[in-house]
């Protein structure tokens, strides 16, 4: 196909308008090397390269597989590569591409590898014109196993660095950026400071309440900012409802007052159960709700010296 023709295809012509840029400045004047990942790849990248080269005389271009077949060591020599492909779906073939060239990377002098996509639906890439529209709905299958470590990485430190977690998933920092960024934004991950329970408490509750429904829904606005309570769940039963609340506190009397205070004074409450018990096994952690100066709890009551107002 002549250099011209290739060039006024509508979907190269996209692809460059989108990355083009970018890409010149990833290589700046390093000697350069476009890899055309094989099949759709290959169109792709040898029109960005053949836009490059214009520009560009010290770059170089071949295709190969995801798995290597094809690779030609003497044109990735030191130099900076950029592989090129159609999309990622599932980023399994990217995975193992990035994989392999990173166990080449420093045998062969490569001074950095990249990964450039025309759509990206796991926004991995380091360079994307597209990403495929999210699901309307999202469930636990939704999230592939490098959506979990990274998930399970930040649950164990929040503060962690995205270079450290590139380390494990096999991406590069930038594609871990994009993967958080992706689930934070479908609101699938929250970043969160959280209370190290053990340090501040040392007993905790499981209170359950039976009155009617709008007693509950009462209750449930008074303790869902309490400083106290964990958890809190509502449901039916019958023409009432139940209302568990979960509570840690420094000590059993704080929770006799609560009871006393906010749950015994309160007019319609059918029934009141209280187990006492040791700090939860889980969560660990807890959401502290801090009020402001302004001193006005959300039950309106300085409660035995309520974290509110520590």
């Amino acid at each position: 196909m002549q250099k011209n023709t290739l060039l006024t295809l509508k979907p190269i012509k996209k692809f460059i308008n989108g990355i083009g840029k970018n890409v010149e400045r990833y290589f700046g004047k390093d000697k350069a090397c476009v890899i055309g990942l094989e099949d759709d790849g290959v169109f792709y990248g040898e029109g960005l390269y053949k836009w490059l080269s214009q520009k560009k005389k010290d770059i170089t271009f071949f295709t190969m597989d995801d798995y290597g077949k094809g690779l030609e060591q003497d044109k990735v020599k030191g130099r900076k590569v950029l592989l090129v492909d159609n999309d990622i779906v599932t980023g399994k073939a990217y995975r193992i591409v990035m994989g392999l060239m990173r166990e080449k990377k420093e045998k062969l002098k490569i001074k950095d590898i990249k990964f450039a996509v025309l759509c990206d639906r796991m926004k991995v890439a380091d360079f994307s014109v597209e990403d495929y529209p999210a699901p309307s709905s999202w469930s636990l299958a939704a999230l592939d196993e490098i959506d979990f470590e990274i998930i399970k990485a930040l649950s164990q430190d929040g503060r962690k660095s995205f270079v450290d977690i590139a380390k494990k998933t096999g991406l590069t920092s930038v594609g871990v950026k994009k993967r958080v960024e992706k689930l934070i934004e479908n609101d699938m991950l929250i970043i969160q400071g959280l209370l190290n329970i053990e340090k501040f408490y040392s007993v905790s509750a499981t209170i359950g309440v039976e009155a009617p429904s709008k007693v509950i829904s009462k209750l449930t606005k008074k303790f869902e900012n309490c400083p106290l309570v964990y958890n809190l769940v509502r449901f039916p039963s019958g023409h009432h409802q139940n209302l568990i609340i979960g509570i840690v506190s420094p000590s059993l009397k704080r929770i006799n007052n609560l009871i006393a205070k906010q749950l015994r004074s309160e007019s319609g409450i059918r029934n009141i159960e209280a187990d006492i018990g040791e700090l939860p096994i889980i969560p660990k952690g807890h959401l502290l709700s801090i009020f402001g100066k302004s001193k006005k709890c959300i039950c309106e009551e300085r409660c035995n010296e309520c974290e509110y107002f520590l």
